[in-house]
């Protein structure tokens, strides 16, 4: 009876094990793929092109951008879920209820002149299921050759033929127009709103974009558009040129200070954007010191009394806009996605903050996190799983590791009370 208990014992606290323990979630992906059945086109023809998303996992809702040249062909049609124009399309298919696995859309355009143009996937793309999560994107870039229609030449008639007469003609006039009839960006903002006779912009754009995303139309078919100092947008200010010469060989300048931000100004208008409350902030330095700057002016300094950490943290740095910013981690856990940081507001003594590595934001410490440090856990791992297993199975854990511990006190007590029988049957067999 007693190996029969044991066993039981061990076979319950490995099943428990094994459900205690979250499986990996790893994130599902989707696949943007451009078709069209053939690669050239003749001017004022019209062709489709089909954007197909694909998963191995349901999905429901996409949305996405869609860049085409539309000096080259011209937006037709696509549907109640696709709109735009002038070289940038939008594909909104939100609030869908079912999950599927792929969802097609049927792009039209016309060929406007000849040239090489491209459809390809903007920078922006959201593909999610019905639980909010977003799946990692991967796309391809199609193109097409528009050529002009070939002419029939007529025979000649050699009874028609006469002698032919020299007639004066002048040279054919070039057309000098250097303007730019349309001009659109994929950015944060423009200014001022675009005017064939103004020559001079401020674009801005996100720490993640490097080349500037646009799409223009010339005012005349015939003439050169040429851009400069496009191959790598630098933090800060750029000075990007377009170039049109017509074909006269005129040229005319349109100057784009094109401003990118650094990636703390990204993160801080992202959060702004949700609505969130946490401090946001950029890092500056001054006069020897570090500052953490957003609604409030904070100084980094140092922790001159270990007894201010919470047990199991250790002094380390992290890199922040190029400075190197004293921060303090977990002792057991180094690469943890929180850390601590020693924080000085103006006229007050300086206070405990927590950094979020990912998030990148900083909010008053409050200790929530040391009883974990204490007993060796991994808040960031738990964080991870906690939204993907979802709480209704931790619930039901816990319920299970409940029952199992009635089951072993069921089973100890059932042990106890054979014990004391057997006991006190040897002790009415004894002859006293």
């Amino acid at each position: 009876m007693k190996r029969k208990f044991v066993f039981g014992v061990m076979l319950l606290v490995a099943v428990l094990g094994l459900l205690l323990i979250p499986g990996e979630v790893q994130a599902a992906s989707a696949t943007v793929e451009f078709t069209t059945s053939t690669s050239e086109v003749s001017t004022g023809s019209e062709f489709t092109v089909v954007c197909r998303v694909t998963s191995s996992e349901v999905f429901s809702d996409v949305e996405m951008k869609v860049l085409y040249d539309a000096s080259i062909m011209e937006f037709v049609s696509g549907g109640r879920k696709v709109s735009g124009e002038d070289g940038i399309l939008q594909i909104s298919s939100t609030g869908n209820e079912d999950e599927v696995k792929k969802r097609t859309y049927s792009l039209r355009f016309k060929a406007l002149k000849a040239g090489v143009g491209a459809i390809e996937m903007g920078r922006r793309m959201t593909v999610k299921n019905l639980e909010g999560d977003s799946f990692s994107v991967s796309a391809n870039r199609v193109t097409l050759t528009v050529k002009e229609p070939v002419g029939s030449e007529a025979t000649p008639d050699p009874a028609a033929a006469t002698t032919p007469v020299p007639v004066a003609t002048e040279a054919p006039s070039l057309s000098t127009n250097n303007k730019l009839k349309s001009l659109r960006f994929d950015c944060l903002s423009m200014t001022p709103k675009f005017d064939t006779n103004v020559l001079e912009y401020t674009v801005k754009v996100d720490c993640d974009t490097n080349i500037l995303y646009f799409n223009y139309v010339a005012a005349h078919n015939k003439a050169a558009v040429r851009i400069k100092n496009n191959d790598e947008l630098l933090l800060g200010e750029n000075d990007v040129r377009i170039v049109v010469t017509a074909e006269s060989g005129d040229k005319r300048v349109y100057k784009l200070k094109v401003i990118k931000e650094s990636e703390s100004e990204t993160r801080v208008r992202e959060q702004q954007e949700k609505g969130k409350s946490d401090i946001t902030f950029s890092v500056y330095e001054k006069e020897g010191s570090i500052f953490i700057e957003n609604q409030y002016q904070f100084q980094v300094v140092d922790v001159k009394d270990d007894s201010i950490l919470p047990s199991g943290y250790v002094k380390t740095s992290v890199d922040l806009e190029g400075k190197s910013v004293t921060a303090y981690t977990m002792e057991n856990d180094l690469d943890n996605n929180y850390l601590l940081m020693y924080l000085k507001g103006t006229g007050t003594e300086p206070v405990l903050y927590q950094y979020d590595r990912m998030e990148r934001t900083v909010q008053r410490y409050t200790g929530t996190m040391t009883q974990k440090v204490n007993k060796g856990g991994n808040v960031a791992q738990e964080k991870e799983f906690m939204p993907k297993t979802g709480a209704w199975l931790y619930a039901a854990l816990v319920s299970m590791a409940v029952i199992i511990l009635i089951l072993l006190i069921v089973i100890l007590n059932m042990v106890l009370r054979r014990k004391l029988g057997k006991g006190k049957r040897e002790l009415d067999d004894m002859d006293f």
